[in-house]
This record gives C-alpha cells, sequence and structure tokens, in this order.
C-alpha cells in the first residue's frame, strides 16, 4: 500500500497540468543563481492556499533554475524506505528477500548510511517467509521504524483505532532489533504522510507519539515512486525490456527533478539549504531502478546522511499544524498552509504510468533527457 498521497493537492496540481506536455531533450535549463525570499514566519494555520502550477515545461525550467542559488555545497539527503516488508505486485518468480537484498546492495554501492525501513507488521501475518527480508534489513546494519501495524486510513478507523495501530506494531520492532535501544526504532512515519483530517486528531496523535518517546521522520523529497511499480509489473508480465528502459528513464528523470524542486522550494521557504529526507517504497520497480537513482541524484551534488544528521535540523522541530483528509510532505505543508512562494509543481506523468505496456501506448516519453 503506497503511503505517499495520491489525493494530496500538490498532486491535484501535478494532474491539473499533466496535459500540458512533459519537457523533452531539450528543454533542460541550466541551474542559475537566485536568492528568493526571506523564509515565511512559521505560524500554524488550518487552511490551504495552494499556489497555481504553470506548464510543465515552465515548471521544471524554474524548479532547475532556482535548485542551486548562491551556493555549490552539497545537498544533503537521507534516504528512507516504506512499507517494509511488502509493496506492490511482484514480477512472476520474484521474492520479497530478492527485493530487499537488492535496495541492500545498492546502499553498500552508493555508501548510503542508515536506511530506515518502516514497517507493517500485519504483512507477515499472511507471507511470515517475509520475516527473513526484515531480518536481512537489520543484519545489514539499517533499522526499522513504525509506520503502524496495517497501514490504515485515519479518517476510516478512527483516532482510538488508529493509536492502537501505533502500539500494536511495537512487539515486532522490538524483537527484529534486539538490543537496540528502543529510541532507535522509535521513530515514526505517517502512513500515506496524512497527519490528521483536523486539528484534535493531529494533536492527538503528536502527543500520543511524544508520550511515548517517538520522533517523526517527516519527508521532503517524495515523488509517488510507488506509481511506478504497477507499469513495471505490467511491462515484465509482456517481456518488454525496451519499455521497462522507458519507464526507467522517465522515473529517473521525475525523481531528479523532483529534488530540485525540493531543494528550491526549502531555500526559498527557510532562506537556506536543509537536510533533506527522501521517501521510497520497498517495491520491485524502485529495487531495479535505485542505482540509477542514487547515481543521478549524486550529479546533482547529492551527499548521503542518516537520517539521525537530516532530523537534527531545526526544521523538522516545526509543527505547520497543517490539517488535511490528504498527505503532504512537510515542504508541501508550509507552502500551502503558509502560502509562501516556492517553484512551480513539477507534473506528474499520469497519462504514461497508465497506458505504458498497454495497447493504448503511442511511444511518447515523458521528462526531460536521461542521466
Amino acid at each position: 500500500m503506497p503511503s505517499s498521497r495520491s489525493g494530496s493537492i500538490f498532486h491535484v496540481a501535478l494532474l491539473a497540468v499533466a496535459a500540458c506536455g512533459a519537457p523533452g531533450p531539450g528543454d533542460a535549463v541550466a541551474p542559475g543563481q537566485a536568492s528568493g525570499p526571506p523564509p515565511v514566519a512559521v505560524t500554524p494555520v488550518t487552511t490551504a492556499a495552494p499556489v497555481a502550477p504553470r506548464s510543465a515545461n515552465q515548471a521544471l525550467a524554474v524548479s532547475r533554475a532556482a535548485a542551486r542559488p548562491g551556493s555549490a555545497g552539497p545537498i544533503e539527503v537521507a534516504v528512507t524506505v516504506d512499507d517494509l516488508p511488502a509493496h506492490g505486485p511482484v514480477p512472476a518468480g520474484v521474492t520479497r528477500l530478492a527485493i530487499h537484498q537488492e535496495f541492500l546492495k545498492v546502499f553498500r554501492a552508493h555508501a548510503v548510511p542508515q536506511v530506515y525501513g518502516f514497517l507493517n507488521a500485519a504483512k507477515l501475518a499472511e507471507h511470515p517467509e517475509d520475516r527473513a527480508a526484515l531480518e536481512a534489513w537489520v543484519a545489514a546494519g539499517h533499522p526499522l521504524g513504525n509506520h503502524t501495524y496495517s497501514h490504515p486510513h485515519l479518517e476510516q478507523i478512527g483516532l482510538d483505532a488508529y493509536l492502537g495501530e501505533i502500539d500494536r506494531n511495537e512487539p515486532l520492532l522490538r524483537a527484529l532489533m534486539g538490543k537496540a535501544d528502543e529510541r532507535t526504532w522509535k521513530v515514526f512515519r505517517y502512513p500515506f504522510l496524512k497527519e490528521g483530517h483536523d486539528l484534535p486528531s493531529r494533536n492527538a496523535i503528536r502527543a500520543h507519539l511524544a508520550g511515548h518517546g517517538y520522533r517523526i521522520a517527516q519527508v521532503t523529497i517524495d515523488f509517488a515512486d510507488w506509481a511506478w511499480n504497477e507499469p513495471y509489473t505490467r511491462c515484465m508480465e509482456r517481456r518488454d525490456e525496451e519499455a521497462i528502459k522507458v519507464l526507467e528513464r522517465a522515473f529517473v528523470n521525475y525523481g531528479r527533478a523532483s529534488l530540485q524542486w525540493s531543494d528550491a522550494t526549502a531555500r526559498q521557504t527557510y532562506g537556506r539549504p536543509i537536510k533533506h529526507v527522501l521517501l521510497l517504497h520497498v517495491g520491485a520497480f524502485d529495487a531495479r531502478a535505485m542505482d540509477r537513482l542514487l547515481t543521478a541524484y549524486e550529479k546533482e551534488g547529492v551527499r548521503w546522511v542518516s537520517l539521525d544528521e537530516a532530523l537534527s535540523d531545526p526544521v523538522y522541530a516545526t509543527d505547520t499544524g497543517f490539517t488535511a483528509t490528504w498527505g503532504q510532505s512537510m515542504l508541501e505543508q508550509m507552502t500551502e498552509a503558509h502560502a509562501a512562494p516556492h517553484p512551480p509543481y513539477i507534473p506528474l506523468p499520469t497519462g504514461f504510468l497508465r497506458v505504458l505496456c498497454r495497447p493504448e501506448y503511442s511511444g511518447a516519453v515523458p521528462g526531460a533527457s536521461a542521466p
């Protein structure tokens, strides 16, 4: 189950401009110099004021132009992975353990430290054999965190049941993390990034987490990576390797554009670069494309940091006070709750993802030139 927010204002904006067309190889714009406005005052409010998006070409161009204003320093990014031990469909013959092992191999190759895997213990009830994937994750030196027991929607099950989901996930975390200090695994990632549909529920969840010693693993880079897994499975069923290469290229380009958007937006919002947290999902396609994605990020100037280091940035002590029935990254909460200036949103190529490896696919490839 995806823990990104398919119904957010962010993605409504993306869907609204998707028909404008994605940028092609000739649309790349070199990073420029842009100091941006002063940082916004952080005064929690509860209404959203989304910025009207421009066309896809304009959005990517402006994002790239603003991405690295006045600094050649690295973009510091912590990698996190949701929905362990099982996310989305898998191609025939592929095991969950093999997917985790591919993630771990790529993390070793890129020297990515302390990659938190946020788990849902309920998934082991149906497939107990997937415990081996979780054990491999911990054995590789990466910690686990709490993503609730079954990945529920808060508004569907109610507050009390939701809080119970947090607590019910703890026995497996405690067992898998062994002698690790509880503070190591008491890190929480909201399912779907939904923090509360009203202030009472939002505040109650935060109070419960604080009372049980949890830190919140906010997200600043989220490019709906989960949306690429289903078309990948279709293409694998058709054994269409050329289409899969097209999908990989589009995935990397969109992920790279989202990194640039988040870097530029953080600089405009806070008046400085921040330490970022990247959200990924433990799906079969992510595993396949992960090496290319991380390589592209490194070419953009990314330096990998641990989640502990990222959360040491004072911005993560901020409660935006934003409420909605959809999920939001922290940067999206800030821009929408406070009407903060930011680069235009980058459109998700929903049409391409919907038709790839289906008869209606025309062969068009979204995204900028391949890295």
